[in-house]
């Protein structure tokens, strides 16, 4: 391979990941909902993606093949952390992957926008719950254990905002 290809393969390959940056690190931060982690997951996955670029088939979509790799990276991560609960399932995982898929870049930032008006409208005591389990490294058994309840009773609640949240969402964009 003469450098001018290398050249090409490597403007290429960034193209393609420019394209799909937003998205992809949407899908990654949905799988890590640390921050921290879904930087550093991002940087994993760009890196094996670029180690791995002479694998992707161009007649595919980019963005569902980066989602595949991620889905990998994350699922090593989430072993070498331990299994934790507030990590999503591989089949979980598969829908998110088609399901941000589908959506236009567009679609997903009003969707976002709505979503953060939805949970500033929460009461003070919801968001603050969300606030704990999501953020919070130690997640939804420490969050019980501060507020005196037991962990089903806080995902019952967490199910119920939830689903508060998503008819808000809906109604916002118009469904």
């Amino acid at each position: 391979m003469t450098s001018q290809d290398v050249q090409h393969r490597k403007a290429e390959f960034a193209r393609y990941l420019a394209q799909s940056q937003a998205r992809l690190y949407g899908y990654i931060h949905s799988l890590v909902p640390d921050l921290t982690h879904a930087d550093d997951l991002y940087q994993q996955t760009a890196l094996v993606l670029w180690a791995k670029f002479d694998e992707f088939d161009r007649a595919r979509s980019f963005f569902a093949w980066a989602c595949g790799v991620a889905r990998f990276e994350a699922a090593n991560y989430v072993r070498s952390l331990g299994r934790q609960r507030r990590f999503f399932s591989d089949e979980l995982s598969l829908l998110l992957v088609e399901a941000h898929e589908e959506m236009a870049e567009d679609e997903l930032a009003e969707r976002r926008q709505a979503l953060s008006k939805c949970v500033d409208k929460l009461a003070a005591g919801d968001r603050a719950l969300l606030t704990e389990c999501y953020l919070d490294p130690a997640g939804v058994p420490a969050a019980a254990a501060r507020r005196n309840r037991s962990t089903h009773s806080v995902y019952n609640s967490l199910r119920r905002i939830r689903q508060a949240l998503l008819k808000c969402i809906t109604r916002a964009l118009g469904g």
